[in-house]
C-alpha cells in the first residue's frame, strides 16, 4: 500500500496522520512519474536523475509512506511502514531502472502502533537510509514520459539488472549521500583498484 500522509515532526520523530491512498507506478497516477515530469524539462534517455521526495513533499507538510506487508493476513500482522526520502533513477531506452532510499518509521512491529492512519513515532538512527531497488516500464524523451511507468509484470525473475554504468552511479550516489553505509566498502574496493 502507497499512501499520503500529513507529517508534523518534533524533536524526535513525528506525528503521521493518513490522508488518501496514493501511487507510486503509472505515469497518469503515480508519484515518482509525476514529480518527475516536472523537473525533467528537456531530458532524453540515457539520463540521471534524483527527487528529493521529503523535501518536496515537505512544502505541504506531507510525506509518502509504504506499507511493505499490506496483504499480511496474519492476525498478529506486524505494520512495516517506510517513509520514502529519495528517488535516483537512470532512465535508459525503454526502461527506467531506479534506487529509492526510505527511513523506517515501523520496522516488523516496532514500535508498536495500533492504528496505522494517525501515529507518532520516534525515529531511530539505524533505520535513517534504507536503500531498495525497482524499475519502470518507462523512460524519458525530450522531458516527456514515454511507457507506463509500470512496475514490471510478473516473473520468475522480478529482479532490477544492473548494468556496471548503473550500479556505479547508484553506488556513488549513495557513497555521497550516506558514506556511512559504504565507508568500509568503499576503501576495500579502492585497495582491490
Amino acid at each position: 500500500m502507497y499512501a499520503l500522509y500529513t507529517k508534523q515532526e518534533n524533536p524526535d520523530g513525528a506525528s503521521f496522520q493518513f490522508l488518501k491512498e496514493s501511487h507510486i507506478f503509472g505515469c497518469n497516477v503515480g508519484l515518482i512519474p509525476k514529480l518527475l515530469v516536472e523537473k525533467a524539462a528537456g531530458h532524453s534517455a540515457p539520463c540521471k536523475w534524483h527527487l528529493p521526495v521529503s523535501e518536496i513533499l515537505a512544502d505541504e507538510n506531507q510525506t509518502f509512506i509504504i506499507d511493505l506487508k499490506p496483504n499480511n493476513k496474519n492476525p498478529d500482522r506486524s505494520l512495516s511502514l517506510y517513509e520514502l526520502r529519495d528517488v535516483w533513477g537512470f532512465s535508459d531506452p525503454g526502461w527506467t531502472p531506479a534506487m529509492i532510499r526510505l527511513r523506517g518509521l515501523v520496522v516488523d512491529g516496532n514500535p508498536t502502533v495500533e492504528d496505522s492512519t494517525s501515529f507518532q513515532v520516534s525515529f531511530k538512527p539505524e533505520n535513517k537510509s534504507i536503500y531498495s531497488f525497482l524499475y519502470f516500464d518507462g523512460t524519458l524523451m525530450d522531458g516527456q514520459l514515454h511507457g507506463a511507468w509500470t512496475p514490471p509484470s510478473r516473473s520468475p525473475t522480478n529482479s532490477v539488472l544492473l548494468w556496471p554504468r548503473v550500479l556505479r552511479h547508484f553506488v556513488e550516489v549513495v557513497n555521497d549521500t550516506t558514506p556511512q553505509v559504504l565507508g568500509e566498502l568503499t576503501h576495500a574496493l579502492s585497495d582491490v583498484t
